[in-house]
């Protein structure tokens, strides 16, 4: 029989923690990296009050007043995870990028999105509104932020090139929704969900007076 000295021990018990605690980062990079790729291509996409066009594996949506939305087809589900790439620009009040799930139809679903011109911030304050969830109708972001401010928003962590692309990735299950930025093992935002989760569709997302690229989804449930 093998016996272990102390040291031996030590080091075996220190060899399984950092499994244990590497294991969720694997696991979120893994889902990024090696999702199901869902293809998009304009005629997998219905638009809501923009124009789409595709170059170079990535599209593009126009900016126009109001919201934005580009429905993907194959995608229903009220419960899982997608992953994207996604690209604004450092224009202040002018570029909101991201994505929606648990879509009904135009005025109702869950996003989660980036203010690239947030990004590089100085300001704590202001830096911290680099990344939202919201609900729609019944939670829009105003409502959100005065309600509970600093609850449903955060900071984007290491900070991007507003001009460059970011990845996000959403979780939605168990009535709670997680969102990570490009390779962090740990959410940005972590929270209920607040959806009954009576629809299951995804979109390409952009807000007011916004355009937007995206490109390299994932389903990663």
């Amino acid at each position: 029989m093998r016996k272990f000295t102390n040291g031996a021990r030590s080091v075996c018990s220190l060899a399984i923690l950092l499994a244990a605690t590497s294991a969720p980062a694997q696991s979120v990079r893994a889902q990024q990296r090696d999702g199901a790729p869902v293809a998009l291509a304009l005629d997998h996409l219905e638009l809501v009050n923009r124009t789409a066009t595709a170059a170079n594996g990535e599209i593009r949506l126009d900016a126009a007043p109001d919201t934005g939305l580009a429905w993907i087809a194959g995608i229903t589900r009220t419960e899982g995870c997608l992953s994207l790439d996604v690209r604004g620009s450092n224009e202040f009040g002018r570029s909101f990028v991201g994505i929606a799930f648990r879509g009904v139809d135009k005025d109702t679903y869950d996003v989660v999105y980036v203010r690239p011109f947030r990004f590089g911030s100085k300001d704590p304050i202001q830096a911290a509104h680099g990344l939202q969830y919201m609900s729609m109708p019944d939670h829009p972001w105003p409502v959100l932020r005065e309600r509970s401010p600093g609850v449903y928003e955060s900071a984007i962590g290491s900070a991007p090139d507003p001009d460059h692309w970011v990845r996000l990735t959403v979780r939605f299950r168990s009535g709670r929704m997680q969102a990570f930025v490009n390779d962090a093992a740990t959410p940005r935002l972590d929270l209920p969900l607040l959806s009954q989760g009576t629809g299951g569709r995804a979109a390409l997302w952009v807000g007011n007076n916004s355009s937007g690229a995206f490109r390299n989804l994932r389903d990663c449930s």
